[in-house]
């Protein structure tokens, strides 16, 4: 196993003690979560033992040399160690917190100017795969931990796809496997809220709210960067996480009629309800798609009794169709309950659970790869270079392994001068990664939004009256649509694959600093620790199994 970052260490109930404990043992600690965190679940209780603090490598070799200084002359000890880089990051989002703390823990200076002085992220709660909370605990562990105290996990469910009338399985898959595979925490879901403020108390005062990067100037010495109230900056290197519209990113590609966004072709309206309904097995079942021509619904446990659901329209962009300003009716959850109405009970009763008012819409888009992340000494992260559909749930977990990649390149780099070749590495480490994970979630869109149930399930409307018939017969018939069948096949001969790629692909090494520590730690599978992340109710293989022959299964 490869070593792990200094921190307070997960401890097997089966190991032996902390080496040179005298009079401590063991003791079970619960962490200590911000007031607006949701339950934590009793199930997780973690042993630990002491551990030396964490020492990043420039720090760590600097006190060396102060004390080597200082055990000559018998003064107090002197650091005359090289000034670590300066880093200004634009963005304050998921992306921009755990690259500062990344950066940070590789002993950078680091400022995150961040434009609003208070969050307001749209939707609920936010899914983090097993790649992305993997990814987490490199960069800040104490997060990681918060993260799945406050969270609900759905890894250890049945997950799937689901025809959006009948409700019958279309697909089921286990996301359990690459976690098992390689240790890495199981899918958990977490409030969007919790997650930033964790990482911002993380980040701890080098963020500065209330003040927006607008221009950056390349110079000999590194980068200037200007803010909207006009005052200016200067650092080693500027990261533009500053979002899908990022300020950063038009400059640096000279975006003169505004943002490249791709209209994903269906907006999503999305909300948080108590769900009673009695057609979900919350036990067995965490994150289901029920699927349909031109339209798609996404549902997930989120934990107190609570389902998030995203629902896709193929509908016009920019908001000013009849389903944006809701003409024929009063509000987006009655339109919803329209387009739905004849749906399965699971998908209407979540609709019936929901509260008018809470229901939020926005226009889905995304950008096409582009590999020009790096000008100089500046580069972008996140959503300012590989926004995607969230069709994987794989927007924040490709940031934060952008942030770890980013911070481990930028330790490499000796002084300024090194930057732009460090900037580079980590494009062209992280480019293709991200432009596959684009790629999956454009496939997944086109798949969830032209599925049929049945032959001759096409609107035929417009066909003249004869023809008009002889599907309506056709479809009365429920003959398997080709593509129903061709696209479970498909499925079932790729999803292992995908999800392994997804949930691991990015081969992220091990924990930042890594053996630099010098404390021997290790880190330990998470999904093979009894009563840590090991799934709470341990299903049987037969659970995830799809019945019958691939293209009919059920």
């Amino acid at each position: 196993m490869a070593p792990s970052c200094a921190i307070e260490r997960l401890h097997l109930a089966a190991s032996a003690g902390p080496r040179g404990s005298s009079g401590q043992g063991n003791r079970r600690v619960a962490f200590p979560l911000l007031a607006s965190s949701s339950r934590r679940s009793d199930w997780r209780v973690y042993q630990r033992v002491s551990s030396a603090p964490y020492v990043s490598r420039t720090r760590a070799s600097a006190t060396g040399t102060a004390s080597a200084s200082a055990s000559s002359n018998g003064s107090a000890p002197e650091v005359s160690e090289k000034k670590p880089l300066k880093v200004l990051v634009a963005g304050g989002g998921i992306g921009g917190l755990a690259a500062a703390i990344a950066c940070r823990q590789q002993g950078l200076d680091v400022t995150v100017f961040e434009k609003v002085n208070e969050y307001k992220p749209f939707g609920g709660p936010i899914q983090l795969q097993c790649n992305a909370l993997g990814a987490l605990e490199c960069i800040a562990p104490d997060v990681l931990e918060q993260v799945i105290s406050a969270g609900t996990v759905t890894g250890d469910r049945v997950n799937g796809l689901l025809d959006g009338e009948s409700g019958e399985w279309f697909y089921r898959f286990d996301t359990r496997k690459p976690c098992f595979k390689h240790g890495l925490p199981l899918t958990t879901v977490v409030s969007r809220f919790d997650l930033l403020d964790f990482l911002r108390q993380a980040a701890g005062e080098s963020v500065h709210s209330g003040c927006r990067v607008v221009s950056y100037e390349n110079t000999a010495s590194g980068v200037k960067v200007t803010l909207d109230d006009g005052t200016v900056h200067h650092g080693d290197v500027l990261i533009g996480a500053d979002g899908i519209r990022s300020k950063v990113r038009a400059q640096m590609r000279n975006e003169v009629n505004g943002p490249p966004l791709k209209y994903a072709g269906y907006a999503v309206y999305t909300a948080v309800c108590d769900y009673t309904g009695i057609h979900t097995d919350t036990d067995k079942t965490g994150y289901q798609v029920f699927l349909g021509p031109k339209q798609y619904f996404v549902s997930s446990d989120v934990g107190n009794g609570q389902q998030q659901y995203y629902a896709f329209l193929d509908v016009p962009a920019g908001g000013d169709d009849k389903w944006a300003k809701c003409e024929e009716w009063d509000n987006y959850r009655d339109m919803l309950m329209d387009r739905f109405g004849d749906w399965c009970p699971a998908v209407v009763e979540r609709l019936q659970c929901t509260r008018p008012e809470d229901v939020e819409r926005r226009d889905v888009n995304d950008l096409a790869p582009d590999p020009r992340w790096v000008d100089g000494n500046v580069a972008l992260l996140g959503d300012a270079c590989h926004a995607v559909q969230p069709n994987l749930g794989q927007g924040g977990g490709q940031a934060i392994e952008s942030s770890f990649v980013l911070a481990q390149e930028l330790a490499k780099a000796s002084g300024p001068n090194e930057v732009n070749a460090a900037l580079m590495r980590y494009s062209m480490r992280r480019f293709l990664r991200t432009g596959a994970i684009h790629g999956l979630s454009r496939m997944a869109s086109i798949m969830n939004t032209t599925y049929k149930r049945f032959l001759g399930s096409e609107p035929y409307d417009f066909y003249p009256q004869p023809v008009k018939k002889m599907w309506e017969k056709v479809e009365e018939m429920h003959i398997p649509h080709p593509g129903r069948v061709v696209g479970q096949i498909a499925v079932m001969a790729t999803m292992d694959a995908v999800l392994d790629y997804v949930g691991y692909g990015s081969n992220i090494p091990q924990p930042l600093g890594g053996a630099a520590h010098g404390n021997g730690t290790h880190r330990i599978p998470r999904c093979q620790v009894p009563g840590i992340s090991s799934p709470k109710r341990n299903l049987e293989e037969a659970d995830f199994k799809m019945r019958g022959m691939p293209g009919l299964a059920k």
